[in-house]
């Protein structure tokens, strides 16, 4: 009667065991396909997107243009700059500030094409659909 007794006892703790280590292997597989959901949330681009992408957040803060919410754009940015390459960061700055320059000193056609480029392409980097009511701003202040 005691063996039988020894024996359900670790019977017991054995099963508690494999409860517990399939509990781990469960809760370790949840964390992985957290991680892999997490980083594939946000692809990184290539460095000629990221490079776009720096210039339209100088078209996007532009007041010559009439500045817009640059916060989706800057979320994007700060996540793109984590790893890249030291000389497409610099071409981006560069691209940031040539545009900048071109929004500043840019005639009255020139502006319209920057601001197409603001409400067009530059949306997918910002996160969000065309600024229509900044836009239509724009255009009743252009047509006074």
């Amino acid at each position: 009667m005691v063996e039988y007794h020894c024996v359900d006892i670790a019977s017991q703790n054995k099963e508690r065991e494999m409860s517990t280590l399939k509990s781990m292997m469960i809760i370790g597989a949840s964390l992985v396909a957290a991680a892999a959901s997490a980083s594939a949330a946000t692809p990184r681009v290539s460095d000629g997107a990221y490079i776009q992408a720096e210039r339209c957040a100088a078209l996007i803060s532009s007041p010559a243009l009439g500045r817009h919410d640059t916060s989706g754009i800057d979320s994007f940015l700060k996540d793109q700059d984590r790893g890249r390459v030291e000389a497409a960061y610099e071409r981006g700055q560069e691209a940031r500030e040539n545009a900048a320059r071109e929004a500043r000193t840019a005639g009255a056609y020139a502006k319209s094409q920057l601001m197409a480029e603001r409400d067009g392409i530059c949306q997918s980097y910002a996160g969000g659909p065309a600024m229509a009511a900044t836009t239509d701003s724009h255009a009743k202040s252009r047509a006074n």
